[in-house]
């Protein structure tokens, strides 16, 4: 009899997590960072997408609020 194989923590960890882009509410796109990402990075990021451009319509965002691994949300 063969003893049951042991998991290992470091396999299952996920490599990328997808993070909703909002502007003023509504759902304008995602992008994929890795886990533990800067929040000024993902802001960057979330502001560099033609949708969020295209929601903005050259207005510069008053507030952009980061939860870390979860969601970018604009606020125009």
């Amino acid at each position: 009899m063969t003893p049951w194989p042991v998991a290992d923590a470091a396999l299952t960890a996920a490599e990328t997590v997808t993070i909703a882009v909002q502007v003023n509410g509504k759902l304008r796109g995602t992008i994929d960072v890795a886990p533990g990402t800067d929040n000024a990075s993902m802001e960057k990021e979330a502001l560099a997408l033609d949708t969020v451009a295209r929601a903005l319509a050259g207005k510069t965002p008053r507030k952009v609020i980061v939860v870390p691994n979860r969601i970018v949300n604009i606020v125009a």
